[in-house]
């Protein structure tokens, strides 16, 4: 297959930028570049991408097949940092983490203890330890441990990403080699018409894609990387892929996000506890991340409620964090992640029934963590038109789908 001149990017979050920069990075180019567009009717990383924890790991997953795509990933987000700027964006500053069911720790990965989990992550030579509650003010000064926690779960390179200036900054770089970014409006895509081969002169077809202003952009390839909207823009080409529906009543795809400070002491580590889970936000403004596996808010939760776990969140946190004393509450969102419905990445062409030819598709629940992993794995598929066997256990016509 030739490589596709003319490739739109549907989606400006952290996975859609990171597409985007790989197919126009010259570095990375065995060939000539596409000219590459990329949609979106927000601002760039101003979706799911901006409310995320964007933590970098393979922690939890007991899939090993799924692990390696994830660590593979890990060390890409590392290439990309070296290539794009990372000390704006790229924290590998390590995570911590002690689970206690009994207290209530309803995160799903606290089913395996932390022994057993660093054990198996050891054996399978990802970076862990379990230090003593002695180590902990060394590695995080700003933590104030429980008196009941004895030792606690280290894992030296994890870590997590900056989206703003991460997406800012690689969309930057895509115009800078002569791609183009449209947004609101222009960004909004409002259909996709697929032309067959015999009538376009393209051994694959020719797409048309139609925004909201009346705009039609021609392109070789589209890939939609539109996160919890994937299922609305893959229906324009027949071929809706089905996610966690975000608007049921207790959908497990919304999730509360609370920004708090300033924190006297910056919190500079990941830490997962079981009450809360905490990142710094803003460095300079001394602001932290917090989420939480037991608060289960919904797309219908009134404000006032909302406005109890925010508080709740802070009190936790202040806790753990002295330096939050005086901390008030920033901003809280529920943000809707994309949750395929069997939990693991979409990532690949779509078929349509009948006639034609979908769009390639890319969504995750994971996706800052599979995003430079999956950008370069995409782009090569894209470019080379050579299937990469690490992608085919998550096409999107898997026989387990559902």
């Amino acid at each position: 297959m030739p490589s596709p001149a003319r490739i739109v990017v549907i989606g400006a979050g952290v996975l859609g930028a990171a597409l985007a920069h790989r197919l126009t990075d010259p570095a990375a180019a065995s060939g000539p570049l596409p000219h590459v567009t990329v949609l979106d009717r927000e601002a760039p990383a101003h979706g799911t991408s901006r409310w995320s924890l964007a933590w970098l790991n393979s922690n939890g997953v007991t899939d090993r097949r799924y692990h390696e795509l994830r660590t593979g990933s890990l060390r890409a987000w590392a290439r990309l940092a070296r290539a794009a700027d990372g000390r704006d964006w790229y924290r590998p500053v390590g995570n911590m983490r002690w689970s206690s069911p009994a207290a209530g720790d309803r995160d799903d990965t606290a089913r395996e203890g932390p022994a057993a989990r660093v054990r198996r992550l050891r054996d399978w030579g990802y970076p862990a330890e379990l230090v003593p509650a002695s180590r902990v003010a060394a590695l995080e000064p700003a933590l104030r441990l429980p008196a009941d926690v004895r030792e606690v779960a280290w894992y030296p390179e994890e870590g997590y990403v900056l989206t703003e200036p991460l997406v800012t900054g690689l969309l930057e770089r895509v115009t800078h080699a002569g791609g183009e970014v449209r947004t609101g409006v222009a960004g909004h895509v409002v259909g996709l018409e697929h032309t067959a081969r015999a009538d376009s002169g393209s051994p694959e077809g020719s797409w048309t894609v139609r925004t909201a202003d009346g705009g039609a952009l021609h392109a070789d390839a589209v890939v939609c990387c539109a996160g919890r909207w994937t299922p609305g823009v893959t229906a324009f080409a027949g071929a809706p892929v089905p996610l966690v529906d975000p608007v049921a009543a207790g959908s497990a795809a919304p999730g509360l996000v609370v920004r708090v400070g300033p924190a006297r002491t910056p919190l500079t580590r990941v830490v997962h506890t079981p009450n809360v889970h905490l990142r710094p936000h803003d460095e300079a403004a001394g602001t932290v991340h917090l989420e939480a596996g037991d608060v289960h808010v919904d797309l219908h939760t009134p404000p006032d409620v909302l406005d109890h776990w925010a508080g709740t969140l802070l009190d936790r946190a202040r806790a753990l964090v002295p330096g939050l004393a005086h901390a008030r509450v920033l901003e809280r969102r529920v943000c809707v992640r994309p949750l395929p419905l069997d939990g693991l990445p979409v990532v690949g062409p779509l078929d349509p029934p009948g006639a034609g030819r979908g769009p390639y598709v890319v969504v995750t629940h994971s996706g800052v963590t599979l995003a430079a992993g999956l950008a370069e794995l995409v782009a090569a598929e894209l470019l080379t038109g050579d299937p990469q066997p690490a992608l085919e256990p998550y096409r999107p016509h898997r026989p387990h789908r559902g």
